[in-house]
């Protein structure tokens, strides 16, 4: 299903991730979007496959998980409402290093990586912002991988 353009512009005004963004900037980020809709239990991306696009989610959740050898999908993170999945169509060659499964019914916003970067290239400033902001996803995302492993080290010690 695609929606207009001012759709895209309301759904993503509406996400903590466009919170502070100038209009122009909103604009460019909706060049080459569509919406994506997911059931409960629906996978939206795999670990190590290549997906183009960056997915801001507009409602619902979104379970990232690894494998882990000799265990399985690890569930890592829970992905919420203005939370971006899947920035790796934006800063590399677009190799996913987790799964992303609806654990909701969910809505995303799929943000064309290409268009992207495209117009990170065109505008520095638009660049620095989104840069700014996937930095932020990252460090969000180490923090929560540091708690996982002193979970899985004092597991280890309590026996």
């Amino acid at each position: 299903m695609t929606l207009e353009q001012p759709n895209f512009l309301k759904l993503l005004c509406a996400t903590r991730f466009a919170e502070g963004l100038p209009n122009k900037h909103l604009q460019c980020l909706c060049r080459g979007a569509r919406l994506v809709r997911l059931s409960a239990g629906q996978t939206l991306f795999r670990e190590g496959e290549t997906e183009p696009d960056v997915f801001v989610l507009t409602s619902g959740h979104v379970r990232l998980s690894m494998n882990v050898p000799g265990r399985g999908a690890v569930d890592f993170l829970s992905a919420g409402p203005g939370d971006l999945v899947g920035w790796s169509g934006l800063i590399s060659d677009g190799r996913m290093t987790a799964t992303a499964t609806a654990r909701t019914d969910s809505v995303l916003i799929a943000l064309s990586g290409q268009c992207l970067k495209e117009a990170c290239e065109h505008d520095p400033q638009l660049g620095f912002v989104l840069m700014k902001r996937i930095a932020q996803v990252l460090s969000q995302r180490l923090l929560s991988t540091r708690l996982q492993l002193l979970d899985l080290f004092a597991e280890g010690t309590s026996a």
